[in-house]
């Protein structure tokens, strides 16, 4: 399977880590400026045939439109003015067209990857409601059954753990839980640069949950 393009930081590391801890950068990038960016990456890839990452440059450029993203470029740019435009637009481009791209083919690769090792069944992508309903990145299908949801997690975000980063994961585990109630038990996938962490054990999880499920 060819690797899959990936978009890189365009910035000097502590700049960008610095623009993405400022409140006021990111009210930039609510969905009321930049679009619903899950949605569109999930429709994109749900209707278009060609599906490279020029497609989904300009896909998003005919939905939401560039010049959304230069007014979000100019609005940052008024209120950090030392830094050059071109490195905000740079900036900007990469947090709404990058790393929307990088996230999404990530999770197609984590599921590429338990594919390989789950040949006898389907696991299926889920559509943007789903995701955004119950938190859950995919399904394994068998005989048009739900048997399990996955939730696909970079593995640093076992490690997330002040106030705000909490509540953020038990909104998503009671969205969790109200898919087990109405589809089927889910399971967490974590992954670093290497793939899925914990492979084997993730494996086997997988396979206790499902013949309990069958």
């Amino acid at each position: 399977m060819t690797k899959a393009y990936k978009y890189k930081q365009p910035l000097d590391d502590a700049l960008y880590r610095k623009l993405n801890k400022d409140k006021s950068v990111n009210h930039f990038f609510q969905t009321k400026y930049v679009g619903k960016c899950m949605k569109l990456i999930s429709d994109f890839h749900k209707y278009h045939e060609s599906k490279t990452h020029k497609d989904w440059e300009y896909s998003y450029k005919c939905t939401v439109g560039y010049k959304q993203l230069s007014y979000v470029s100019q609005r940052i740019h008024l209120k950090n003015q030392w830094i050059p435009l071109e490195q905000v637009k740079q900036y900007v481009f990469y947090r709404v067209i990058g790393q929307t791209w990088n996230g999404y083919q990530q999770e197609l690769s984590i599921i590429d990857e338990l594919k390989a090792e789950f040949t006898n069944i389907d696991i299926i992508k889920t559509d943007f409601e789903k995701d955004h309903t119950y938190c859950i990145d995919a399904e394994i299908i068998k005989d048009d059954y739900i048997v399990l949801g996955i939730q696909i997690k970079p593995i640093s975000y076992k490690m997330m753990n002040t106030a705000y980063q909490n509540r953020a994961k038990e909104n998503h585990r009671e969205k969790n839980d109200n898919y087990a109630r109405m589809f089927a038990p889910y399971v967490y996938v974590y992954y670093d640069e290497n793939g899925i962490v914990d492979k084997q054990e993730t494996i086997n999880k997988i396979n206790t949950i499902m013949h309990l499920n069958i």
